[in-house]
Order: structure tokens, then sequence, then C-alpha cells
């Protein structure tokens, strides 16, 4: 996940994407389409698709075969051969996997080159897709060591599955340096695959909170710009979360399998009625912060319950108007150390005498032996609700 201290400067070099007259016009249709999914996972078979423990096993490989894979440009490089090597190992074929070159601009306007890895598994029907995403680069065990271990995974256990929609599995490159990799990939679709696009679904920063969230839907003409502005002016109006079909079916398929979800309406007032959170407990939840009940501070940077900010490989694709789904692990209640840190799902655990403040990524406490040490179990414990709901998403039936 990006660096907070660079955020203020992602507004002054946003990517000016823009989304497309014609993908207005699917929005009515895709979120219908979406309402109307079925999967093929199930609460009574949702253990075949529990791919929790193989994803222990990559990042357990990752943290310590690859703690510094972003430190120098050869260490960075051979991660991703890694990754494609990998993928061909569980089964693919050489032709559906391919590193993609991209070059652009960082937050700081520098010229940037990466490669994103894409895998592609052709679905049964002609036309629909769904593209899954984590970003690779970064040093951190949790952000994002534990989305690319989850996405590898389930990519390993749905090898030899033939999912109903082409599914597009992305390792997305230069993340912390802006969005730069998934800017690039969104930004050359074309009107047609952006139009045939279900959902992305992204994973970032699963290891460490408190709780396990799911996102979802935007507020504003420009997503990217427009949670620095939400709350700064109480005249102006304030833009409601739209294309939430993305939430609502994450939502609604947990439920399916079997998971307590808690949705904006069940964590609305929560801490002003008892003056903090909630207790962590096996549920997935999500930003609890609503206009009627804002965060107690540093509000003008957050967005309402159910969104989460542009900081992440989902925005880019949120600007072209395909609906995302976005997995998380962190604490929206914890105020931390820092008071421009709190309450902003950036310190990720009740705890502060932990990490950096209670916060893990993005500082020099996001490493394998502390997640090990000081949340033993946790890892696994959030792979056991998102790798199966991962599997039936992806998994997902007309």
């Amino acid at each position: 996940m990006l660096r907070w201290r660079w955020l203020a400067l992602i507004v002054a070099i946003l990517l000016a994407t823009g989304t497309c007259a014609s993908l207005a016009e699917q929005e009515a249709a895709r979120e219908n389409a979406l309402d109307g999914l079925s999967s093929a996972v199930t609460e009574a078979n949702r253990a075949d698709y529990d791919f929790t423990d193989r994803a222990m096993e990559y990042l357990t490989f990752i943290g310590e075969s690859y703690p510094d894979r972003s430190e120098s440009e050869s260490a960075h490089d051979a991660f991703g051969d890694w990754l494609m090597a990998e993928l061909e190992a569980c089964g693919y074929a050489p032709a559906q996997i391919e590193a993609q070159p991209f070059s652009g601009e960082d937050m700081f306007g520098d010229p940037v080159q990466g490669r994103n890895i894409v895998l592609t598994v052709p679905g049964r029907r002609d036309e629909g897709q769904i593209i899954v995403g984590a970003h690779y680069d970064g040093t951190g065990i949790g952000d994002n060591g534990s989305g690319v271990a989850l996405l590898l995974a389930t990519a390993a256990g749905l090898a030899h599955v033939k999912p109903e929609f082409t599914l597009k599995y992305i390792f997305f490159d230069r993340e912390e340096e802006g969005k730069v990799g998934s800017r690039a990939y969104a930004g050359q679709m074309s009107d047609e695959a952006v139009a045939s696009t279900l959902c992305m679904i992204n994973l970032d920063a699963l290891a460490f909170g408190d709780f396990c969230n799911i996102y979802g839907g935007v507020y504003g003409d420009d997503y990217d710009a427009d949670y620095i502005a939400v709350y700064e002016d109480e005249e102006a109006p304030q833009p409601q979360p739209e294309q939430l079909e993305g939430y609502a079916f994450a939502a609604d398929t947990a439920e399916r399998l079997g998971f307590r979800v808690y949705r904006p309406e069940d964590l609305d007032g929560v801490f002003e009625a008892n003056g903090r959170g909630m207790e962590p407990e096996e549920a997935f939840f999500t930003n609890p912060w609503t206009y009627a009940h804002p965060a107690p501070q540093s509000m003008e940077f957050i967005g309402p319950s159910p969104t989460a900010i542009g900081a992440s490989d989902h925005a880019p694709f949120a600007e072209r108007g395909i609906p995302y789904i976005y997995f998380e692990a962190t604490n929206w209640w914890a105020a931390g150390t820092d008071d421009s840190m709190s309450y902003m799902g950036y310190v990720e655990t009740y705890d502060a005498s932990k990490g950096d403040g209670g916060q893990f990524m993005n500082t020099d406490y996001d490493t394998l032996e502390n997640l090990r040490t000081l949340f033993p179990g946790r890892a696994e414990q959030h792979y056991r609700l998102f790798s199966p709901l991962l599997s039936a998403l992806l998994l997902a039936e007309a």
C-alpha cells in the first residue's frame, strides 16, 4: 500500500484517465449481472477451496527467501522471475503467463519502468472476465507479501478448474511508487475489455490487522482525488457512495459461505455509542465511518463506508468504471500514537505498543519475524476467511 506521507503528492500528479461514456452505458447491465451471480463454491464445499495452507507456505518462503525483494533492481527482477516460474510450476502453460513491461511516472513525476505479470485463464464463456491482483513490489511481508501469497496459492489451487468467466491474475509492479503498474494496465484496456470486466479484486496488506475487511464503491467525480476534499467544505454536497455492486457481491457471497459479515449499517455509530470500536472476531468488517458518524479526526482523508481511499491498485480500475472488491486487514477504530494517522485504517492494531504505534505497513516492522512473534496464527486465521471467499468470487456462475 502507498506510503501515507506521499498521499498528498498524489493529488498533484493524478493520471488523467476519465470514464468513457460507453462504460457508463454498461453500468446498469453489469450491476444486474453481478447481482445475479452464484458460485461453484458453497458453504458445504468451501473447505475444498480454502488454500490457506499453501498461502502460508508461500508467505513463509517470500519472507525467508525474498525479504529485500525491492531493495535493488536485481532482487526485484529475481522475485518477478520466480513468480513466473512458480506459475508455470503450478501447471499453467507458458503462453498463459505474460510479463508486460510498462513505463510511466511515479508520484514525484520521475520516470519509472516495470513489468506486470499476467496469468490468463480462459473461461467457459466467450465474454466476461474477472481481474484479481496484488502488487509484488515493496519489501513488507504484510504489505504486500501476504497478498502475493494468497494470489499465488489461489492460482495454484484452481489450476485444474475451468472457470465460467475468464480470469486475469495480475501481479502489479510499482504500486508503492504511485500505482504505476495498475495505472498502466487499466489505462491500456479497450472500452470493450472494460465493459466485459465484471469486477476487479485487489489483495493488499492481509496479515497484521485486527480485522478482516472488504471494501467497494467510489464517491465524487474523481475518485482518486475527491477523498482529500470530501469533508473539507461543510457547505458542499457530500458525494454519496456509488458503484457498490462489487461490495454487495462480495458481502453477499461471504454470507452464503456461512461467514459473519458486518456491513456499513451494522457498524455505523458503534464508536460514538461505545467510545471505542468492536473487539476483533472471525468475521468480515469494512470502513465504519459515515457522514452521520464520522471518524473522530482526520476525516478529510476518508470516504464514506464501505469505500476505501484510492491508495492501492483498485483505484485505476474504479476510475474506468469497473466495480472493485478490496481485501485488507487493518483496524479503522485504532488511534495509535500519531493523531495524524488515527482512525483511517493505517493503524492496524489496538495495541499501540506493537510496531510503530500499532502500524506495520510501510514501516521497518513489517517483517515475517514480527508477524510470527507478535501475532502468532493471525495470518493463517485471516487466510481462512479470505481464501474461500476469493475462490468463490473467482468461480462465479451465471
